[in-house]
């Protein structure tokens, strides 16, 4: 989309369809002539859209509307398996490789142990690439339309490298050149909390939460623990810096330090470095995490000044005990869990991937006064 010219056709065509498909992707029983009214475009060109999206097997025709005024307009929808993404999130002790639909949807997935310990990048690249490969042939490889990497740490902004990871012990990982010279499927990378915003902004699950103009403090909470700050289309944060905020007196961490937060709450640090979610260690959760969590989130909201939390990635999977427990330990604040459960993560990765080719929504968000 870099060398995009908006003043040519072709160019104005693709931002065109582009909003099309997100406005079949969030809207429901929506004909020709409702998407050229919301969208605001010609209802000519908004019929050549719609008619090329059918011939290419992207949307579909789905029913008869009810009209008052006689004539039933035709109701469209996305066809969800018309196209596929591979998902790749890096996470600090396990790579979830997935294969989702065009609404971010996991199709099916498996789970590999990293191996930080690897020699090279190459060799660690190696066992991830062969999950991706097992994940692709499950799949008709011309509906692939690409691959989206989220990863903690800091990525180029061209998506192209992880130059830095709290986990990895390697500085400027070429990721997407790995992964298109072997796969041959383009790809993209983006940090993990990003990601996650994304997802619960964008995906067809996680619209509103994160729509306000007030500013949200976004917490990702698995195997470590991040923070964001969104405010309307602006999103600030995704370091690691909010997992080593000092909020208890003990706990390791893999900084060296005592007391920091991710060493208190985090999935890794709870199950000892075992093989369990998030998910598996609510029922057994204790105070003192609600208490860790609950001094960090008072220290982000100093910062801030926001009043609204929103808790994702495994996070999301909070049970309704520990989210009014949490509650309680902040008073005043208003604290949700994301809309996107236990496959947050999945469908983040997948994001990047919709959001660079499919529906362009980062980019159609800095045009929003020129649409």
């Amino acid at each position: 989309m870099a060398d995009m010219k908006l003043s040519q056709p072709r160019s104005a065509r693709t931002i065109n369809t582009a909003r099309v498909l997100g406005c079949l992707r969030t809207g429901e029983n929506l004909s020709k002539a409702e998407i050229a009214r919301v969208l605001e475009l010609n209802k000519v060109s908004t019929g050549e859209i719609v008619d090329d999206l059918i011939s290419e097997g992207l949307v579909a025709e789905a029913g008869k509307m009810e009209s008052a005024n006689g004539r039933r307009p035709t109701c469209l929808s996305i066809v969800s398996d018309a196209r596929y993404v591979l998902s790749v999130d890096i996470g600090r002790r396990f790579c979830t490789v997935a294969l989702c639909n065009l609404l971010s949807e996991p199709l099916h997935f498996e789970r590999i142990p990293l191996n930080k310990d690897a020699a090279s990048v190459e060799a660690f690249c190696a066992e991830i690439i062969k999950s991706c490969i097992r994940v692709v042939r499950l799949a008709d490889r011309s509906r692939i339309i690409g691959a989206g990497i989220s990863a903690g740490g800091k990525v180029s902004a061209d998506g192209r490298t992880i130059v830095s990871s709290p986990y990895l012990p390697w500085k400027n990982l070429p990721i997407a050149d790995a992964f298109e010279k072997v796969l041959d499927i383009r790809t993209v990378a983006r940090n993990s909390t990003y990601a996650l915003v994304d997802a619960e902004r964008y995906a067809a699950y996680g619209t509103g939460l994160l729509s306000s103009d007030e500013p949200i403090i976004y917490i990702e909470w698995g195997d470590s623990v991040n923070m964001a700050l969104v405010c309307g289309d602006r999103v600030f944060g995704g370091a690691n810096d909010f997992a080593h905020l000092k909020v208890a007196q003990t706990g390791l961490c893999s900084c060296g330090r005592i007391g920091c937060l991710e060493a208190n709450v985090s999935a890794w640090a709870l199950s000892g470095n075992r093989d369990v979610h998030l998910k598996d260690l609510w029922n057994g959760m204790e105070e003192p995490v609600f208490d860790a969590m609950a001094k960090a989130i008072d220290m982000a909201v100093r910062i801030t000044g926001s009043d609204k939390v929103v808790i994702g990635g495994e996070g999301a999977t909070i049970t309704d005990y520990c989210l009014r427990e949490l509650q309680k330990k902040c008073p005043g604040m208003t604290i949700e869990r994301s809309m996107l459960g236990e496959k947050a993560n999945i469908m983040a990765a997948a994001e990047v991937a919709l959001d660079k080719w499919v529906y362009l929504t980062s980019v159609l968000e800095k045009m929003k006064g020129l649409l």
